[in-house]
């Protein structure tokens, strides 16, 4: 399988991109993709391994490896070398319930373990799944399934996110009547509300909802069970619940003067400029000429970077608590790369001020606010990890202009108060990674059951859960 060279004869290449200058007078994407004779390259630089560790799904010194989903890699890779691109997009769906997700915004666990990366590049596998997943779309190869046979068992999901859409999918596949209820005024959860535009199109989540849809799952917005209907409804009406909530409850700052007018939780931030996007409407946090700080180094961190970016910051800086990784990764393979990476809403950022905006080993002692509660400016300080504690480096405090503080430090679960409304007791199901059975109706998947995790990693908790209900009634 493969070409027995192509590893060798072609270098791995990356999606072209627009300028920095060019992109950020949008919120569309800016990658460039590759012209088939590129793509068939890249899939054939695939080595055909003995032990394909890109589809693990296994775990080291209990990290995730290799992909959660078990995507036969191998096999599409050399089905585009071939070109033949349905055939390799009909052993892509065979594990990946949607590769348009997680072919944008995954982070490639399988090609951190690619064997290509031991002694040079790994093969492009999430270039790879994007391009197949657009070419069924583009050629009419997806088509609803519109004939199920239905068992006459009903399941409502609560929450339309990566892990209750694939819990719903698979429900459906078989037999099953699903009602997906969201809070939200549109589908698809954090994949809609929680990742920037540029970085997922929305159209490309409405897309597969219209899509499942017409595969006959019912869908309802705009409804918080356990508020608008009450779970004794929701009990009484549906043989099985699922809870995909995700997890609702951002970690705060705490500090002097937190409570300042201007400090926003980033999921917040980046669902309001989704919204005010779609809905062309002003942006409520417009941070045109505003100095802002994010505090936080992950991806959410990121987005907020290149959101900040587009609507014109005069500055931004990023905070991250954690010391600066290293240039060179310093885990063995298979292991996730240990080393410093800059992402696209940094690099933007970096682009556009001249310089790097991350400040490592670095929080906030205080915010100082003016006369009416605003914020106006922060006062910094260094830290280092002593003794199983972030430790005070004296001397270091440093005050910054601030018109807009973001936080995106993650999450802490479920808020008490909605798992008080949907009949559950926190600590019987926050982080029971290996069970998802709450009681003998009630399953929880996802962020809500792991804590927050990746998008594949949700998307598989989803179909898993779904296989645990599916086995009762077999």
């Amino acid at each position: 399988m493969g070409k027995p060279t192509g590893f060798i004869e072609f270098d791995r290449k990356n999606k072209k991109e627009l300028a920095v200058l060019e992109r950020i007078k949008n919120f569309d994407d800016f990658h460039i993709p590759f012209d088939l004779k590129t793509q068939r390259e890249q899939a054939s630089r695939c080595m055909n391994c003995g032990i394909p560790f890109c589809q693990s799904a296994m775990k080291v010194n209990n990290r995730n490896v290799g992909c959660p989903l078990s995507n036969l890699i191998p096999e599409w890779n050399h089905l585009i070398y071939l070109g033949l691109y349905e055939e390799a997009y009909k052993r892509l769906e065979r594990t990946a319930p949607f590769p348009e997700f997680t072919g944008n915004v995954c982070p490639a666990l399988c090609e951190a373990c690619c064997s290509c990366s031991i002694n040079g590049e790994s093969v492009g596998i999430k270039a790879n799944e994007l391009f197949l997943i657009e070419e069924a779309f583009k050629n009419g190869w997806i088509k609803p399934n519109k004939n199920i046979k239905r068992n006459g068992k009903k399941v409502a999901i609560i929450g339309s996110g990566p892990a209750g859409l694939s819990c719903a999918k698979r429900l459906n596949s078989e037999g099953f009547s699903v009602t997906v209820y969201e809070k939200d005024d549109r589908f698809g959860g954090l994949l809609m509300y929680g990742i920037p535009n540029m970085k997922l199109e929305k159209d490309v989540i409405e897309r597969r909802i219209k899509l499942l849809t017409e595969e006959g799952i019912i869908f309802v917005k705009n409804t918080k069970i356990g508020y608008d209907i009450p779970m004794s409804k929701i009990l009484k009406e549906y043989d099985e619940v699922v809870f995909a909530c995700g997890t609702s409850m951002p970690r705060g700052l705490m500090c002097e003067g937190s409570d300042a007018k201007g400090i926003i939780f980033a999921v917040d931030f980046l669902k309001e400029t989704t919204k005010n996007l779609l809905d062309n409407q002003d942006f409520k946090y417009n941070l045109k000429g505003k100095n802002v700080v994010i505090v936080g180094g992950g991806d959410t961190a990121n987005d907020c970077c290149g959101t900040a970016a587009r609507e014109g910051a005069n500055s931004v800086l990023e905070l991250e608590i954690t010391k600066e990784p290293p240039l060179e990764n310093t885990l063995p393979w298979p292991n996730y790369p240990n080393k410093k990476k800059t992402d696209y809403g940094v690099f933007e950022c970096n682009e556009l001020y001249g310089t790097d905006i991350r400040r490592y080993c670095t929080t906030i002692d205080k915010v100082n606010k003016d006369e009416n509660g605003n914020i106006k400016s922060i006062i910094t300080k260094k830290v280092e990890f002593k003794n199983g504690r972030f430790e005070d480096i004296p001397n270091t405090f440093l005050e910054l202009p601030c018109d807009y503080l973001i936080l995106a430090m993650g999450f802490l679960g479920t808020k008490d108060e909605d798992s008080k409304k949907y009949n559950l007791e926190a600590n019987r199901f926050r982080y029971n990674l290996n069970n998802f059975s709450y009681d003998d109706k009630i399953s929880i998947c996802g962020d809500m059951k792991n804590g927050q995790s990746l998008v594949v990693i949700a998307i598989n908790d989803g179909k898993m859960c779904a296989e645990e209900i599916i086995k009762k009634y077999n």
